[in-house]
């Protein structure tokens, strides 16, 4: 599957149906669990079109075999020069009745079935699903830092791949952020979009069926440096899509009214603010890709293997990798079997749902700032799931009686959670009338991700990427059940490939007796939970 073949087009819903409509979609672009049922009818579809065009290969035929026919009844009539009763009826019947049986042919329509609605009741991506691609895009390009026609040039983050954006998909894209109006980086995809079209070999369908051409581009690129206050550069722009389109009226009518708004405009007139792109406005730490230079303690960090939290772990300890100490972070390794995490992945994909976060009103929605697809599992829902339980019980010392469901997650193009913590109560909130918070978190990795995807703490400066079997798990709470503000952690957006994690939270009541309030770190050697193996 192409990495980049993605298609970007701006989209504005009324605020009264946006609620209902955002329920319905299947929102493509946050999880790539449903890409195998597109491509599916995709191929439905083009086979589809492949009988179309037979139907019309036939008639096509017809025609010329009936042009065959008169043609050679014209060249015998005009050698023989003869016109007699039988020729002249005949010729007088076919005019009348032969030509009018041709209308009555041409204007028949040629039967075809291209129904999306109805096949595989599966409905085509909408609007709102290629507007979620477009925020992805931004969102990535963001984090990482890239450049618009790296982007577009298959370069990504570093490493180049064969695939590339058309110069539709650049315009698109364009488009998406001029309604946004960040002009800056509207621009960078424009100009990508015009080296674009000069790239050497075959065009793609889209290029060859309706463009965009050159002029479109550069009367684009005419737009957006006119609201940059570049008006110099506005008017090379529109100069250069009339010089590719010299009789397009609609382009010299905007060029003329251009100079005209040139000649008048104020040279104190502001400059239009545009959005933050920023990485902390999005709450994306500038870190995802894992290069960053801070500081970071490393002393008392090692790896180990725990044999201590469980009587079975004296047989097969589990490897066990210590990347913070306080707040206490680690790795658990090869706790997955690939025949668990297919079934999890596979039990998953009929199910999945777009991921709901809770609002300031306690109501749950789609946020922009998760992007993903998720579904909730009970502890003993199968195989996988009971022995994935009883595995992590004995590699935390924890009791797994108290925790939540787990909840399979899968990101898409993309695919981001921005810096959150899983806690649910303030502090002052977590001691009364008996509330449940999450102790700790456990992210399970069902899949190595190409590029991207990792998981990041800012204030510790630790980044985990994904890699299949192995578990990050660490403690969001303190001992004496206050929050560690370190563990804000960020779900960095993915580059290329499909994130499958699980997560299960443990709950703080029900873990008294085996993580108690600790009057200091040395009292840890009495914990029957893992943090005895830093002693």
């Amino acid at each position: 599957m192409p990495v980049l073949k993605l298609l970007f087009v701006v989209i504005f819903f009324l605020s009264l149906s946006m609620g209902q409509i955002e329920a319905t979609q299947p929102r493509f672009a946050r999880s790539v669990v449903n890409m195998d049922d597109l491509l599916n009818m995709e191929d439905d579809l083009v086979s589809k079109l492949e009988g179309y065009a037979e139907k019309l290969s036939y008639k096509a035929n017809t025609i010329r075999w009936g042009i065959q026919q008169m043609r050679e009844q014209l060249d015998k009539s005009k050698k023989e020069q003869s016109f007699d009763l039988f020729n002249r009826y005949s010729f007088i019947r076919h005019m009348q009745a032969d030509w009018l049986m041709w209308k009555q042919y041409l204007d028949k329509p040629v039967i075809h079935e291209l129904n999306y609605k109805q096949m595989d009741n599966l409905r085509m991506p909408q609007e709102l699903d290629l507007f979620d691609a477009s925020e992805a895009i931004r969102r990535m390009q963001a984090t990482y830092a890239m450049l618009s026609n790296d982007i577009a040039e298959g370069f990504l983050d570093g490493v180049q791949y064969t695939s590339k954006l058309s110069p539709i998909d650049c315009l698109a894209m364009g488009r998406h952020l001029m309604n946004q109006s960040r002009w800056t980086i509207a621009e960078q995809w424009i100009l990508a979009g015009i080296k674009a079209q000069d790239r050497k070999g075959p065009q793609t369908e889209m290029i060859l069926l309706r463009g965009p051409t050159k002029a479109e581009l550069f009367r684009t690129l005419g737009k957006v440096r006119f609201e940059r206050r570049n008006e110099e550069g506005a008017l090379k722009a529109y100069q250069a899509a009339l010089k590719h389109s010299p009789h397009d009226l609609e382009i010299f009518q905007e060029y003329q009214n251009l100079k005209r708004r040139v000649l008048t405009l104020s040279p104190s007139e502001p400059i239009r603010e545009e959005p933050n792109d920023d990485i902390e406005e999005m709450e994306l730490p500038p870190c995802c890709s894992g290069r960053c230079e801070g500081p970071r303690k490393l002393n008392r960090l090692y790896c180990v293997y725990n044999c201590v939290t469980a009587p079975f772990l004296r047989l097969a300890p589990i490897k066990t990798e210590i990347l913070s100490v306080d707040p206490f972070v680690i790795l658990l390794h090869d706790m997955v079997s690939h025949k668990e995490g297919a079934l999890i992945r596979s039990s998953s994909k009929n199910q999945i749902l777009p991921s709901e976060t809770v609002n300031a009103a306690n109501e749950f929605e789609i946020a922009k700032f998760r992007t993903s697809k998720s579904v909730w599992f009970d502890s003993d829902a199968n195989e996988a799931t009971l022995k994935l339980t009883q595995r992590l019980g004995e590699a935390t010392g924890l009791d797994m009686k108290h925790s939540e469901p787990f909840q399979v997650i899968n990101y898409g193009i993309g695919g981001v959670f921005e810096s959150h913590f899983d806690t649910s109560l303030a502090d002052e909130d977590r001691f009364v009338n008996g509330y449940i918070d999450r102790l700790a978190t456990t992210l399970f990795y069902l899949n190595d991700v190409p590029q991207g995807g990792a998981t990041h703490f800012p204030g510790l400066n630790i980044t985990v990427f994904p890699k299949f079997g192995t578990v990050l798990m660490w403690y969001n709470l303190h001992t004496e059940g206050m929050l560690h503000v370190r563990t804000m952690h960020t779900g960095c957006p993915v580059i290329v490939g499909s994130k499958w994690v699980v997560s299960k939270w443990i709950d703080d009541k029900g873990q008294e007796f085996r993580r108690p309030c600790l009057r200091s770190r040395l009292d840890s050697k009495y914990l029957s939970s893992i943090e005895k193996i830093i002693i």
